[in-house]
């Protein structure tokens, strides 16, 4: 249209005077400098849709303006059409400077609209140009546009494509994406069992606890269902803006584990896994395992020390000079006394830990009696001159004196109730301490240390030194063995001896087996990074030292609650 504005189209289409317009005319003698200014008629030409001003010198025209301009195309019924400021401001020149012709004013346009396809087809982009006195945008204007482009009905986007219509315009507005596909789901693996997450004993509000309503140690029976897979899905197409379809991933089928003992597959239904065997249900990534469980009175003179491949249960007691070990979990429904007790899973003393200090070594450190130590989590009432150490969480509900803790996840004291007081001796976690009160009025001497320590190194050792040992006692064992074989079967060598041995040399297999399994994870295992931090909900003494990921600092005066995280080289109390 900026071409046509004042551009002289000379035999341009001439209309009737426009309404409101007066005739002029300039008489044959009479000169254009003789006239005032020209008189202005309005014309539209329906073919091109332009308005057109004629532009006549007359001693009758007054000057005019863009104002008058405008409302002149207003009374001739042009008023909506597009008539820039620049294009009037030309022709109100022309007008004033008696400069006679015809000239575009103004235009007559439908709404116009640009359509864009995102190049990777997820998108439609509208931009609309909107309409001045042409035909106005409409609803079924809009999708059958849509419908041309192939945009499916279902890829329009509705609150965007209500706004385009309420405002007649946009501006590179998105009106249609892309429905992306749903991707399958891999095989899933769903728990038919109770957990042992309600293993540990539960108190009244006064700190009693009825020994008569702790949750049982889950055991189950042969035939029992313990869990279900569920296949891994197809999903569902999608589709893109222009149709095409988009197809899904689909989910990764996954078998159950090799390592799901004592169990069997459902014989109606092969996703059913079963328990093949009565025992205590390990819960795994791909099944869950099924290991026998020894349930004792006491750990005592009648029993001697336990070394079982399994899970263990003592109603009772484990009393002093004893030692306990099992590869499952260990639940201790009583006290721990100047005892030894270590459990591949989760270690749970319903009672507290009473031991002994036999004295210090060489760097001033009491020398323990009573050891605890538990591969995932650890938990006991309180625990008294003890070394305990869990490869997970550590709690203990009312206090821990003068012993060594160390937890690989969090360290917990009276959380969520009971005293939670930490007095003496020293406790390390590798992620968080929670404690209501560290330290004690006559500013006994307490170490903590949080943060992550190279303990794969270590770990890895020990496990390669368990191996080892686990090793050397198959050895020892079936040498036993092999030397009874060939004495035959006496009085003095029974055939139940042999058994039992040969029962040991499985044992002690399938040991090594699980250990050099562990020994390949915690290789390949890169530890994921967490904040550290200490959090003291109500006391921290004098006398008590904290470490967190190798900054240390004494309190050496009585303090309030803290919270305390690492910042640089100092330790400060976050709010």
């Amino acid at each position: 249209m900026g071409d046509n504005s004042n551009r002289t189209v000379p035999g341009a289409p001439r209309s009737a005077t426009a309404p409101g317009q007066q005739e002029s005319s300039v008489p044959a003698d009479q000169t254009p400098e003789q006239a005032r200014a020209c008189a202005i008629d309005l014309s539209f030409d329906s073919e091109s849709s332009l308005v057109w001003a004629h532009l006549t010198p007359s001693r009758a025209a007054q000057p005019v303006s863009v104002a008058s301009l405008r409302a002149q195309l207003e009374t001739s019924g042009f008023g909506a059409y597009h008539a820039p400021e620049a294009t009037l401001e030309s022709v109100v020149q022309k007008a004033n400077n008696r400069q006679p012709g015809d000239f575009v004013v103004a235009e007559r346009r439908d709404a116009q609209p640009e359509w864009q396809v995102s190049d990777d087809r997820e998108a439609v982009y509208l931009t609309l140009h909107r309409a001045w006195g042409g035909r106005p945008v409409t609803r079924n204007y809009l999708l059958e546009e849509l419908a041309q482009l192939g945009v499916p009905e279902r890829c329009i986007l509705a609150i965007p494509f209500e706004e385009v219509l309420s405002m007649g315009q946009a501006e590179h507005q998105i009106i249609a994406r892309a429905i992306p596909p749903k991707n399958g789901e891999n095989t899933r693996f769903e728990t038919l069992i109770e957990g042992d997450r309600d293993l540990s004993p539960v108190e009244d509000d006064k700190g009693r606890v009825d020994m008569h309503q702790l949750h049982d140690f889950v055991v189950v029976d042969p035939g029992t269902p313990l869990m279900r897979r569920i296949p891994a899905t197809q999903g569902e197409a999608g589709v893109n803006v222009l149709g095409e379809p988009l197809e899904p991933r689909p989910g990764k089928e996954l078998p159950y584990g090799k390592d799901c003992e004592g169990t069997e597959p459902d014989a109606r239904d092969p996703d059913i896994l079963c328990a093949s065997i009565k025992g205590h249900p390990v819960t795994l990534r791909q099944g869950v395992r099924v290991d026998p469980v020894l349930r004792v009175k006491n750990v005592d003179l009648s029993t001697g020390d336990i070394d079982f491949d399994g899970s263990l249960e003592v109603a009772g007691d484990v009393t002093s000079g004893f030692v306990v070990s099992a590869t499952g979990d260990v639940i201790v429904r009583g006290m721990v006394e100047k005892a030894e007790v270590y459990a591949g899973k989760s270690l749970i003393i319903s009672g507290g830990v009473m031991g002994e200090d036999a004295g210090q070594d060489d760097r001033g450190q009491l020398t323990l009696r009573t050891r605890l130590r538990a591969g995932d989590n650890l938990s006991a009432k309180f625990i008294n001159l003890a070394e305990a150490s869990a490869g997970g969480d550590l709690e203990v509900r009312e206090y821990a004196l003068q012993s060594q803790l160390s937890a690989g996840r969090d360290l917990l004291l009276g959380q969520p109730s009971g005293k939670g007081s930490l007095i003496g001796g020293w406790a390390r976690a590798g992620r968080a301490l929670v404690a209501n009160v560290l330290g004690s009025e006559a500013s006994v001497a307490t170490e903590v240390i949080v943060g992550k320590p190279p303990r794969k190194r270590k770990l890895l050792g020990r496990l390669r030194q368990e191996k080892e040992l686990c090793e050397h006692n198959w050895s020892k064992l079936n040498d036993a063995l092999a030397t009874l074989e060939q004495q035959g079967t006496t009085e003095a060598v029974p055939e139940t001896k042999r058994a039992r041995i040969r029962t040991t040399l499985e044992s002690q297999r399938r040991r090594r087996g699980r250990l050099q399994a562990l020994i390949e994870r915690v290789a390949a295992r890169q530890r994921a990074g967490a904040d550290c931090r200490v959090h003291v909900k109500r006391q921290l003494y004098a006398n008590v030292s904290v470490t967190i990921d190798g900054v240390r600092h004494t309190y050496h005066q009585d303090q309030g609650p803290r919270h305390l995280v690492r910042s640089g080289a100092e330790l400060i109390n976050r709010a």
